[in-house]
């Protein structure tokens, strides 16, 4: 017999258990770990490593990177050159869109690493920005037909990692960590 209704985590909606504790035992240790001070300064701080590559490589990729790099790195075999031409013709709109999900990145690493709420907000807007261009590239322009899988598998990385920086921080705002 069905116990009586019971609500979840955040991110999953009431449902009706038998057994509350066996349910949830797998998102109450994850939620302890997570919210543990050691786990939470390494995790923060390996955030912050991960937002400044990612705004490295935008700041690389849109305004340092001559089309003589992109050339070379198809002579060498690297990247194909249907690649190479899918970034010179990112319209202007998907590399300010890029540049903000760099910066609200970085932004909601900082805020992590301050204690402020803020992280996710910043975080947030990040992962909706990361939602955007993947559909871009992937629906609207068939990006996967000019990468590698393994380019392909790094991208649906990088949502996953976006969707977790919104879980932790929503759980670091839920144990009380940020203010």
């Amino acid at each position: 017999e069905e116990g009586p209704s019971q609500d979840g985590p955040f991110f999953l909606p009431k449902i009706r258990v038998f057994n509350q504790k066996y349910v949830y035992m797998h998102v109450r240790v994850s939620e302890y770990l997570m919210s543990h001070t050691v786990l939470f300064w390494l995790t923060s701080t390996m955030l912050l490593l991960w937002a400044l590559a990612y705004a490295g490589l935008v700041v690389f990729t849109f305004f340092i990177a001559s089309t003589d790099h992109w050339a070379t790195l198809v002579a060498d075999g690297r990247i194909k050159q249907a690649y190479a031409d899918y970034i010179h013709a990112i319209p202007v709109w998907i590399m300010w869109v890029t540049l903000l999900t760099a910066v609200t990145r970085l932004g909601g690493a900082v805020a992590l690493l301050l204690q402020h709420q803020w992280a996710l907000p910043l975080y947030a807007l990040s992962l909706g920005c990361m939602v955007l261009l993947m559909f871009r590239a992937f629906v609207l322009a068939d990006i996967a037909s000019v990468i590698r899988p393994s380019q392909v598998m790094l991208e649906f990385a990088f949502l996953a990692i976006s969707l977790f920086v919104v879980w932790f921080a929503r759980l670091q705002i839920d144990v009380g960590r940020l203010g």
